[in-house]
């Protein structure tokens, strides 16, 4: 099947593609207080985890006993999350999801929309909307407001948000958000937000 992907996107996939074993080493870290917080306030067992990169959240919510899919528009991610971790992956574009509505209890997007232009994330957070059944809800990991030195050979694009101008965007696409907080790690700012959906 041929992906037609977003200009941004591609470079994003080249760079994770051409990086996937120095990301797993330094990048692929389970913050478990996070997830431990957004699970449980979920009504069901189901969970996609958007941009899943090497798979080590998937792998958590799987041992903890959760049916999650993981889902990442790198082949190489997606290869070593089959290899090294539990839980069930897909090669997926999440601007091109393949699901049909109400399929998810949560929706985990850890360092994902970092990657996603502020003019694509009405759309998408629609998107989830569509795809997260009753009462589901939605946990985010952005990066925050905040400087940053572009390295040399690094084409990602890096979006970074406050917290009222992404609460802004989830009510404006049927969320409530439920627990909006800033953290720090490694040196840089983010912000743990989890909103449920509205009716």
């Amino acid at each position: 099947m041929k992906i037609t992907m977003k200009y941004y996107t591609k470079k994003t996939i080249e760079f994770y593609n051409k990086n996937v074993d120095a990301y797993t080493k330094s990048g692929a870290v389970v913050l478990k207080n996070k997830i431990d917080k957004f699970i449980k306030l979920l009504c069901g067992k189901k969970i996609l985890d958007v941009a899943c990169g090497p798979g080590h959240d998937t792998d958590y919510f799987a041992k903890k006993g959760f049916d999650c899919l993981g889902i990442d528009l790198s082949e190489k991610m997606i290869a070593s999350a089959k290899k090294n971790f539990q839980g069930k992956f897909r090669i997926m574009d999440f601007f091109d999801m393949e699901f049909k509505e109400n399929s998810f209890d949560g929706i985990w997007c850890s360092a994902a929309i970092v990657h996603t232009d502020k003019n694509d994330l009405d759309k998408l957070l629609e998107d989830f909307g569509k795809i997260l059944g009753q009462n589901g809800v939605l946990g985010i990991i952005a990066h925050a407001k905040q400087k940053r030195t572009k390295k040399k050979g690094d084409s990602r694009i890096f979006t970074v948000f406050d917290k009222d101008e992404l609460g802004k965007h989830l009510k404006n696409n049927g969320f409530e958000v439920v627990h909006s907080k800033s953290f720090s790690y490694k040196k840089k700012r983010w912000l743990f937000i989890i909103s449920k959906k509205i009716g």
